[in-house]
């Protein structure tokens, strides 16, 4: 049996010398002189990090932390001031997608309406044209090298129809959309003239024989529109819809503002003695009306960055006939 009572004061008396001792080598030693002589890296190589990781409890630990505290502690609204949710979202690139998703999504639902009208063009003009004994599939696909310029962007095949010759039904829908808008645009303008007019004059009112004023002013709001249309777009309202675009008839998509120019002054004539000057569209070789033979320019399928093309089982069906789309 030890004494207890001796050994403790005998520790205690050691303590207080090693304690002692202990400050007097901090009072003499630099810490940081020792410091610079340890090789903090090679030290840290000597650590296991993955055995000192699996002596770790992490469910022990996780159960010693009181999440509901620690929550309390978290002020959320002062968190949530200092984030940046803009720059958040911008360098998240959700605008992007959305206006990408939003695109794809409009696009579709154009490419289902228009793919069976180019279907329909193409047995209209092959129909038509086997009526009067001629034989369609010897006909050039579009303007100069277009289609073939075309094809070298896109997976080659039967349906494809992209710079290809628009056919007649889609011309025509296209043509009854542009008559509604612009019939809407002139309307919406005569209201907007006449509401300024009586901001200044309340007793304004339409004269009853304007016919011919309005006659004349729809005729020239018709030009322009057409006019700046093909020139800086190349295309309408409605021939955008409907998936089409004016180029020029060697192929070149750029129309020069001549060419927009003339198209639309001789447009009215194609529809002079019963429309006679609309058959090219199904007749000509290169489908062009008599505007489009005075401005030298043609309408071929553009559904922009997708590919335009004809729906798949008459493709085939086409295909099996040996046809050359």
């Amino acid at each position: 049996m030890t004494r207890p009572g001796r050994e403790e004061g005998e520790l205690g008396f050691l303590g207080r010398m090693a304690s002692g001792a202990s400050d007097r080598v901090f009072d003499i030693v630099d810490p940081n002189m020792v410091l610079d002589h340890i090789d903090v890296d090679a030290l840290l190589d000597r650590i296991d990090v993955n055995a000192l990781l699996d002596r770790v409890d992490v469910n022990a630990l996780l159960d010693r932390v009181d999440v509901d505290a620690l929550m309390e502690r978290v002020d959320i609204d002062a968190l949530m001031d200092r984030v940046d949710v803009p720059a958040l979202v911008e360098r998240a690139g959700i605008p992007e997608i959305v206006a990408e998703s939003t695109s794809h999504l409009t696009g579709s639902a154009l490419d289902f309406f228009r793919r069976p009208i180019v279907g329909l063009d193409e047995i209209m003009f092959r129909g038509f044209n086997r009526l009067i004994g001629r034989d369609p599939t010897g006909y050039p696909q579009g303007p100069g090298h277009l289609p073939e310029d075309m094809d070298q962007q896109h997976a080659a095949s039967v349906a494809i129809k992209t710079g290809r010759y628009a056919g007649p039904l889609t011309r025509l829908l296209s043509f009854i959309v542009d008559s509604v808008v612009v019939t809407f645009g002139f309307t919406l303008l005569v209201a907007g003239v006449v509401f300024v007019i009586r901001l200044f004059d309340p007793d304004f009112s339409i004269p009853t024989q304007s016919g011919l004023i309005y006659s004349i002013t729809l005729v020239l709001w018709a030009f322009f529109y057409l006019w700046i249309s093909y020139a800086v777009f190349g295309k309408t309202i409605g021939k955008m819809l409907l998936g089409v675009r004016v180029v020029s008839s060697d192929g070149q998509i750029v129309l020069k503002g001549r060419q927009s120019f003339l198209r639309v002054l001789t447009y009215p004539l194609s529809f002079l003695i019963f429309g006679l000057g609309l058959l090219g569209i199904v007749f000509n070789r290169q489908r062009q009306a008599w505007h489009d033979r005075f401005a030298h320019t043609a309408v071929v399928y553009d559904w922009g960055s997708r590919t335009a093309g004809m729906p798949t089982p008459l493709a085939d069906y086409l295909a099996r006939k040996g046809a050359n789309v």
